[in-house]
């Protein structure tokens, strides 16, 4: 099982707008889990350069500036080992399941590799399975604090934010809602 966070350039445009104008991926976060015990196996982390400048309203929400990219390799390069990071893998989860495989999924394309990508086959939201708690699509924060009575801290970073998001899959378990 793999949890997943992307940081982006901007949200996603209508599916009928150009790729160029998709959003492109400037930091990745994944946790790789055993799917029965949850605990972890393998962490993927990484900062990339986007073709593009950051817009300031993203450099407001992630932190992440122009400089810190600066000089980090375009996603392209990350590309092998986050093929060879879910070769196998059977689940895929992730808060805003919809949109961080959107992300993922304009970056391969743009590299011409979709289907060359090992998808896992089965995908959990946890925004969807938790959307009975209070009726509406909460932040991942708002979802750790309801789980957990506090909220979720430096939201907006990528592992951070996968962090705080297996600690939520850990009680979603226990509860049996995933």
């Amino acid at each position: 099982m793999i949890i997943f966070d992307t940081e982006t350039t901007s949200l996603t445009a209508p599916e009928a707008a150009p790729i160029e104008q998709q959003p492109w991926i400037m930091e990745f976060a994944a946790i790789k889990v055993n799917a029965r015990s949850l605990k972890e196996i393998a962490r993927l982390q990484f900062l990339c350069k986007p073709p593009v400048p950051i817009p300031l309203e993203s450099i407001k929400i992630t932190g992440i500036t122009n400089e810190m990219v600066a000089n980090k390799p375009p996603f392209a390069a990350f590309f092998p080992r986050l093929q060879d990071f879910f070769v196998g893998e059977r689940y895929i989860v992730a808060h805003n399941l919809s949109f961080d495989v959107t992300a993922l999924r304009h970056e391969i394309s743009r590299l011409g590799k979709v289907t060359a990508f090992p998808w896992p086959p089965r995908q959990i939201c946890t925004v969807e399975k938790t959307l009975y708690m209070k009726g509406y699509r909460s932040s991942l924060g708002a979802l750790h604090e309801e789980l957990f009575g506090n909220p979720h801290e430096d939201a907006h970073r990528a592992m951070v934010d996968v962090e705080a998001l297996h600690r939520c899959v850990i009680e979603l378990r226990k509860r049996r809602i995933i």
